[in-house]
């Protein structure tokens, strides 16, 4: 299955990449999906005082577009119809990863926490990166 036919099929409604409305509505689902499965890991109270100071953190990250990220891509809004390409790579990843939450335990989460920075990180540069390519 294609990383957009993942995508579509794990998150209801998912919008794709054709356009700015919808490439900025899919970082928001992506985001959303991320964010909810933090959050659920966090209220099961199995994380320690420094990891969920961390998912505060990530919340904070999460609940917002980076402004970087989106800051040439409105350019792109009359480009043809696309399937997000490494984009919807990093976002299959980052929902996967957001996957794995419910099954995680206090000795488990801090590697989890270091692989969901990284993930975003990934995320945000393969947005910054297909941004600037299609100008």
């Amino acid at each position: 299955m294609e990383p957009l036919e993942r995508l579509q099929a794990k998150i209801a409604n998912f919008p794709g990449y054709d356009g700015d409305f919808e490439r900025r509505r899919s970082d928001e689902y992506v985001r959303s999906y991320l964010g909810e499965a933090l959050a659920e890991l966090a209220s099961r109270g199995v994380l320690s005082d420094a990891q969920q100071a961390r998912v505060d953190d990530l919340l904070v990250r999460v609940g917002f577009a980076d402004p970087r990220a989106f800051a040439v891509h409105h350019v792109i809004a009359g480009a043809a119809s696309n399937d997000g390409g490494a984009v919807a790579v990093s976002d299959v990843a980052t929902v996967e990863l957001a996957d794995r939450a419910a099954s995680l335990d206090s000795v488990a989460a801090a590697s989890y926490l270091d692989e969901v920075v990284a993930v975003l990180d990934e995320r945000e540069t393969a947005i910054r990166a297909a941004s600037l390519k299609m100008t």
